[in-house]
């Protein structure tokens, strides 16, 4: 039989549950929020993850969260740069990122030329056009 103190304990438990299912809308917003971020600054986006979480008054919808989030990056592929995002409930109050060097990527020049339609490794006259056993043996 529950006696008051287990009903107490059952209801407690599942209010905290609830309070807890209440991030999962608030991260899957971050991580669209980060990657949007870094398709706009042309950017890496590597990981997103919620580092601080705390329970307070939310401007406009009472009781919510305030979350801070990380975002990890790279700008040339080989450099890894953090930025934190912060949250009021499910909307984006703050981006702190720091100061990078702007991407090299998106600049490089992109190959020109020309298709043979003759096949072989790269068109030409060259040996291994002829060849049966296709370029890996040239």
């Amino acid at each position: 039989m529950l006696n008051l103190f287990d009903l107490l304990l059952l209801m407690s438990c599942a209010a905290v549950g609830m309070l807890f299912w209440q991030l999962r809308p608030i991260s899957e917003g971050a991580t669209l929020h980060a990657y949007r971020l870094c398709q706009q600054r042309r950017l890496q986006f590597l990981n997103v993850a919620r580092t601080k979480a705390r329970l307070g008054k939310v401007a406009g919808s009472g009781l919510g969260w305030h979350c801070e989030y990380q975002l990890e990056f790279s700008t040339d592929g080989i450099n890894h740069l953090k930025a934190t995002l912060h949250f009021s409930g499910r909307k984006l109050t703050d981006i702190k990122m720091p100061l990078y060097p702007e991407p090299d990527w998106q600049q490089a020049p992109s190959a020109q030329g020309r298709i043979s339609v003759g096949g072989g490794c790269g068109g030409g006259s060259s040996s291994c056009g002829s060849n049966k056993r296709g370029c890996g043996s040239c």
